[in-house]
């Protein structure tokens, strides 16, 4: 069952999502929670697998050097199925979070400004779709069974259309999401002394990497089964280097409205400085003055540049560990394949 608070959230999210996008509203219309829904789908994408293989007459389970194992097929199909769900549970989960702090971000927008944007590019999406499926279809084509099989090469066939749709509507909406994003920074209201604001900027850029460092650890289990090597190394950390550029690369924008910002303010300020002390001496409240405006200069030239703190960036780091997982997970396999071994001894 999902929990309470879950379930408001997603009766809080009724509206927006029937103008949402495809992906949202398949959640929307589920009476469970983000979590129970994926957790479902994962096992009608599974469970489509292990039928499939059962009408092909193909095995689930082999016996490895150490004993049973998933067979390599049926490996690469939980991996992929995986890869879907965690795209579906994080977007999902990304899009609550921000409908959450929405009313916290309508207080530095411009007037008539949303932090999501009001409109989809619906024929532009419908057309990803098509090329998305098209693309797919046409590459499973180079690997059509000529000895059978043919179940299971109907689930590949399905579930690779299903990654590339979701592939091609991904960079529609990520473009739609990136030009919203300009629009809106232009116009932020920018308080100096009360930055803090705008760190839901580093919370929602923060889950986006954490869908990247996700989905690359997803991936990143197909190439489990030895040891760690130049090449894994690599890939660890090629993801981990494009999941903090995702997160600075979000950001950039709102920092340099900071900057600017900031310059503004200060080059008022140090104006005003140089005025009065020019009129220290004529002026017998100049000093008290001139003692305040020195005292804001300080806190406006210390204010923070960025839109986050260390609790934002300790999040981000704790997903970035998400890439090691399936590194991790098979050392823990295979200590307790190990353990069993000796023990039926």
């Amino acid at each position: 069952m999902a929990s309470a608070s879950e379930a408001s959230t997603d009766a809080a999210a009724q509206s927006p999502d029937a103008r949402s996008y495809a992906e949202q509203r398949v959640y929307a219309l589920s009476p469970l929670g983000v979590w129970t829904t994926t957790a479902l789908f994962y096992v009608l994408l599974a469970g489509a697998y292990a039928a499939a293989a059962a009408l092909d007459h193909r095995a689930l389970i082999v016996r490895g050097p150490d004993g049973p194992v998933l067979e390599r097929t049926a490996q690469v199909a939980a991996v992929l199925a995986l890869i879907i769900c965690a795209i579906l549970a994080l977007q999902r989960h990304s899009h609550l979070k921000m409908l959450e702090e929405q009313p916290v971000m309508a207080r530095v927008l411009g007037p008539g400004q949303s932090w999501s944007p009001e409109t989809l590019p619906v024929a532009r999406l419908r057309l990803m779709t098509a090329v998305g499926v098209a693309v797919s279809l046409a590459a499973s084509l180079l690997y059509l069974p000529r000895g059978g099989h043919f179940a299971v090469f109907a689930w590949f066939t399905a579930v690779s259309a299903l990654l590339g749709m979701l592939f091609f509507r991904g960079v529609v909406l990520t473009r739609m999401g990136s030009r919203h994003a300009v629009r809106i920074v232009s116009n932020l209201k920018i308080d100096l002394l009360r930055v803090d604001e705008l760190y839901p900027w580093g919370r929602a850029a923060a889950r986006t990497s954490l869908i990247w460092f996700t989905v690359s650890a997803a991936t990143c289990l197909l190439f489990v089964g030895g040891v760690l090597t130049l090449y894994t190394i690599l890939l660890l950390l090629s993801c981990a280097l494009i999941g903090v550029w995702v997160f600075v690369g979000t950001l950039s924008l709102v920092h340099r409205r900071i900057r600017q910002a900031k310059a503004e303010a200060l080059d008022g300020v140090r104006a005003e400085i140089t005025a009065l002390k020019a009129r220290l001496h004529d002026d017998a409240a100049a000093s008290a003055r001139l003692h305040a405006l020195l005292a804001y200069e300080h806190r406006i030239d210390s204010a923070p540049e960025w839109p986050f703190d260390q609790t934002i960036l300790v999040r981000l780091g704790a997903s970035a560990l998400i890439l090691t997982v399936p590194w991790f997970g098979q050392a823990v396999a295979g200590l307790v394949v190990d353990h069993f071994g000796k023990a039926m001894q």
